[in-house]
């Protein structure tokens, strides 16, 4: 691996491609490689040329779009919070009247606004080339997976019902589907009981590392230890004991604080 400083600096095309062999797939065995040709027959009913750019138009029709415009509007609702953007400053930091954040605001840039406006209306359009892009890659290993997954005889009975007036209307919209407004929404009304899961998550890892010895402090550490890392570090022993205890500190009130809550 090369250091972070040199990744930064790689070039798109090779920063992708060390990417890619991060997660090189194992080819096709010769028997996989004679079904191929069934199952790209099956996929080009699945995955038809334009239909993960309708996939992404239903997408942003259903979520996106509007995501991108909450954003366009809180231009026009929170000059506030662009003008401490724009200082490096919290909002709280800044205590200005809405008044005075609007005109401070449009010192900043007068077409906020209509930029964020613009912004949403070219988000969809960009969304939909990327998945024009994607599409053939997709309809691809797509193909290998049900090659690799699904013996000849599978093969062709789902190539057979796919064939079908009501086997080709599923092979198309089943795709489509995942990303329809509706699923979205059901997404989104199931949230709560899905992000509930994690309510209690602190005791339960608790308890999963409960017979697990405690992280010790630097001040628990002994005398050659505490020595070997402030020769590391080149910090002497004294910075990093006081640092170690307020960071101690810190963390026992954090949890004092929660478990008052």
């Amino acid at each position: 691996a090369q250091p972070v400083a040199a990744q930064d600096e790689m070039p798109d095309e090779d920063a992708f491609a060390a990417m890619a062999q991060m997660f090189t797939a194992e080819p096709l065995t010769e028997e996989q490689k004679t079904r191929l040709p069934l199952a790209n027959q099956i996929i080009a009913k699945m995955i038809p040329e334009g239909a993960m750019q309708e996939m992404m138009d239903s997408m942003m029709g259903g979520m996106l779009q509007p995501l991108m415009q909450m954003e366009a509007d809180k231009a026009a609702q929170e000059p506030a919070e662009f003008v401490a953007d724009q200082l490096g400053l919290s909002e709280e930091e800044l205590n200005i009247s809405g008044e005075q954040a609007t005109e401070l605001a449009d010192m900043f840039d007068p077409a906020r606004v209509e930029r964020k406006q613009r912004e949403a209306a070219l988000f969809p359009s960009l969304m939909n080339e990327m998945m024009g892009a994607m599409e053939p890659t997709m309809r691809r290993v797509m193909a290998e997976l049900y090659a690799i997954n699904f013996n000849e005889a599978e093969l062709k009975d789902i190539d057979a019902f796919f064939s079908t007036e009501s086997g080709a209307s599923f092979a198309r919209k089943s795709f489509t589907m995942a990303s329809d407004p509706r699923m979205v929404a059901g997404t989104m009304e199931a949230l709560p009981d899905m992000m509930g899961v994690f309510a209690n998550m602190e005791q339960r890892v608790a308890e999963a590392t409960a017979d697990l010895p405690a992280a010790r402090t630097f001040s628990e550490l002994t005398a050659a230890e505490r020595a070997k890392i402030s020769a590391a570090t080149g910090y002497d022993e004294e910075n990093l004991d006081d640092w170690s205890g307020g960071m101690e500190s810190a963390a026992a009130d954090a949890a004092e604080e929660a478990a008052t809550e």
